[in-house]
């Protein structure tokens, strides 16, 4: 139950702040981000077993994120993780849009949502057999295993109760997403963002803020492992690697 939590073009001095969690089997192990030499350059951390991943920025401008969606479990299906890393590639959005439709008619994948951004818009994407795509917008965008911004998630309605007073500085909106992505879920039934199961739960959380100014202000903070109990480490010299995109 991945969820993703989106600011677009609201905290002054950056594009996007973005905080994610990630909700993967125990066992899935992955490395923290890292630089992925290439045209253009990418930084993301890797899942161990398929070598793609969650959530990644590129030297283009683009951040891409992932959330599996319910249905198809086919064990041949192209890796989704793999797919991210080949959007990432892409020069624009609008790049982006065309890579998916060919995709999907090309191969199999288990169905996903992508969101999708850079400084000029946000999209979101989803495939359930058919490829569809929906605009984000200014402000608060999350992504959860349901979809993009679906006004009816609770788990979306419970993000925006917590951050809907939050202060634009961009200071305190990391901090306020290191809270949010902290929460558990007060009891059964209850909405949280850091879920603990047997097998599995939330696995290591991001936070990614891009500059709209200057590269060398960029924030990338990883916990690889859940929020609540592992610290954020500090990731800024790997995300102030990535080229400011023209």
């Amino acid at each position: 139950m991945c969820t993703l939590i989106g600011i677009w073009k609201s905290v002054p001095g950056y594009d996007l702040v973005i905080g994610m969690n990630r909700d993967e089997s125990a066992s899935r192990a992955a490395d923290p981000p890292s630089v992925i030499e290439g045209a253009p350059v990418i930084v993301a951390p890797r899942d161990r077993k398929a070598g793609g991943t969650w959530i990644g920025a590129s030297g283009t401008g683009l951040v891409v994120a992932l959330s599996n969606r319910r249905g198809r479990a086919s064990a041949t299906a192209r890796s989704r993780g793999q797919l991210v890393l080949d959007a990432l590639r892409q020069p624009n959005v609008a790049g982006v849009e065309v890579f998916l439709q060919r995709e999907v008619r090309e191969h199999e994948y288990n169905f996903w949502n992508l969101f999708v951004a850079s400084k000029k818009e946000v999209l979101f994407f989803w495939y359930d057999g058919e490829l569809s795509m929906t605009r984000g917008h200014e402000g608060l965008n999350v992504l959860t295993n349901e979809g993009g911004n679906i006004a009816t998630d609770p788990k979306v309605q419970f993000i925006q109760g917590i951050l809907a007073k939050v202060s634009l500085d961009s200071e305190e909106v990391v901090r306020s997403l290191q809270r949010t992505l902290r929460t558990h879920a007060a009891g059964p039934g209850g909405i949280g963002l850091c879920v603990h199961g047997p097998g599995g739960g939330t696995v290591s959380s991001t936070i990614l803020a891009l500059s709209n100014a200057d590269p060398g202000e960029n924030v990338l903070l990883y916990a690889d492992g859940p929020p609540c109990t592992t610290p954020y480490r500090d990731y800024r010299e790997v995300i102030r690697k990535l080229p400011s995109p023209n």
